[in-house]
């Protein structure tokens, strides 16, 4: 079952767009932020199909999360879903190939590293915007929720 905090922070972030059109990088993608090769520009879904893939989503990025090694350092639910929410919007490759010393820094429970390693990712700033970027960086690095969303 998809924690109702992670769930409202990925459909804040993605929106939900019932037309297929490319994202940043290019990617077809639908609904909120759905991609595949099923997914293509122009293509129409209703908003039960959106949340349906969303589910399917949030839950595959979950099961790839768990098995990795910085996995077992997250000691909070905000710490937790921050990373499922990274795998979502990255997919598991992206976030090994292009995260190792944040990746490090969660392992030694080094919050402070692990948000400052986050924020250095010019590239992923500019795709997802800088807003998702720090929320996901203070989600690890302070490991709770303001209180203020």
């Amino acid at each position: 079952m998809t924690d109702t905090r992670l769930l409202f922070d990925i459909e804040r972030a993605e929106g939900c767009r019932l037309v297929g059109y490319p994202d940043g990088g290019g990617v077809p993608t639908v609904g909120y932020g759905h991609t595949g090769p099923e997914v293509y520009v122009g293509m129409t879904i209703t908003q039960t199909q959106a949340i349906s893939m969303l589910s399917a989503d949030i839950d595959e990025a979950a099961a790839q999360a768990q098995t990795l090694p910085e996995w077992s350092a997250l000691d909070t639910d905000c710490r937790r879903n921050a990373l499922i929410e990274c795998i979502f919007n990255l997919g598991e490759g992206h976030w090994k190939a292009e995260f190792p010393k944040t990746r490090a820094a969660i392992q030694a429970q080094d919050w402070s590293a692990a948000y400052s390693n986050l924020l250095n990712s010019p590239q992923w700033v500019r795709q997802v915007g800088a807003g998702r970027v720090n929320r996901l960086a203070m989600y690890f690095r302070d490991g709770w929720y303001p209180a203020s969303t």
